[in-house]
């Protein structure tokens, strides 16, 4: 500790005077708790006698660096340690938050501002700085994020409740209704329909409550690649010649989490509905950005084709209807068209849109 006989020279911008009684008082009432410590000794040579009041260490305990390393949290110490003496040594001013040991066993979170003074070849030669309490605002911090957490999971409970109800709920009443409504036994490719309805509005659920932990491919390519992969080997044993088309990059914009859930899910869906009932030779799938902020998507085949609108008067395009449904969902526009020897489904999404 520093000297505070009226006739020991005063330390430089910081140590108090002990002949100029104002300075000091007004040194060592304030709340922020000064220290100056001289870099080549690696000693206190002044702190504030504040110190004792936050932490319950006198003054005369803080002898050298190593008083304060060991007075950090353990699972913070190593971290600290080496971050504040790199930028000692490079001269740069800083600050740092950490939990500080008290004497009675506990930990206070402070904040320290430290000014790095340097000698006229520019070497570090001392540290001057100030100690703040930030412990209460830390607990606020730390409460205010225990709130957000339980707020953002509640609002997941209720999100899948709404799609459960909205989504599975609405594809129940409507099985239930087809089979009360009924002559007689429903047919077996209108049966599959509904429960490819139902799979897919539990795999839209399942999706936004995930979508949080997902993350969105760099690009197009990157997306593509594993879906290629996979679809390409099923493609190859059939014969089928399939051309992958898309963007090398992202444009200004780029898919949020669920678009690039529920494209992906489309994706998959479309690609199985060609292998089962197209028969076709030939398979593009194109995924483009025309313009800023649009995604188009389109899978084209040359396959027998269907009559789209026969099929969704026939209580058959329940599957189309749950695609157009989920892209509707995350701001995208699913169109079908077909014919012999050419179907074409597209998705316009706007990005960023859900």
């Amino acid at each position: 500790m520093p000297d505070t006989h009226p006739d020991s020279p005063r330390m430089h911008t910081l140590e108090p005077d002990a002949a100029n009684g104002l300075y000091q008082t007004l040194l060592e009432s304030t709340l922020a708790i000064p220290f100056r410590i001289d870099w080549e000794s690696k000693k206190y040579t002044y702190v504030g006698p504040q110190i004792e009041s936050l932490l319950g260490w006198s003054q005369d305990s803080w002898q050298t660096v190593d008083d304060w390393a060991e007075r950090i949290h353990p699972d913070e110490r190593d971290a600290i340690v080496t971050r504040c003496v790199d930028l000692c040594i490079k001269g740069v001013d800083h600050d740092t938050d950490y939990r500080a040991l008290t004497k009675d066993k506990g930990f206070v979170w402070v904040r320290e501002v430290v000014h790095v003074l340097r000698d006229a070849q520019g070497k570090t030669s001392a540290l001057i700085g100030f100690t703040f309490d930030i412990n209460e605002r830390k607990k606020a911090e730390q409460v205010r994020a225990e709130l957000e957490q339980s707020n953002a999971l509640l609002q997941e409970r209720l999100r899948l409740t709404h799609d459960l109800h909205d989504g599975v709920g609405g594809a129940l009443v409507h099985m239930l209704a087809s089979v009360e409504l009924g002559d007689g036994a429903l047919p077996r490719d209108q049966v599959l329909s509904m429960l490819k309805l139902l799979r897919n509005d539990l795999r839209h659920s399942i999706d936004s409550n995930s979508s949080a932990q997902v993350r969105v491919p760099a690009t197009p390519g990157e997306w593509m690649a594993p879906l290629r992969h996979r679809f390409t080997t099923l493609f190859d044993a059939l014969d089928v010649a399939c051309d992958w088309q898309c963007a090398p990059t992202w444009g200004s914009a780029q898919p949020q989490a669920l678009q690039y859930l529920a494209m992906t899910r489309l994706i998959e869906e479309a690609l199985t509905n060609v292998i089962k009932h197209s028969h076709a030779r030939h398979v593009r799938l194109s995924l483009e950005q025309p313009v800023p902020g649009d995604l188009v998507l389109e899978i084209e085949d040359d396959g027998v084709g269907f009559d789209v609108a026969a099929v969704n008067a026939a209580g058959l395009g329940i599957g189309m209807r749950s695609m157009a449904a989920r892209i509707a969902r995350v701001g995208g526009v699913l169109d079908v068209t077909s014919k012999p020897g050419r179907t074409v489904l597209t998705v316009r999404l706007a990005l960023g849109e859900q």
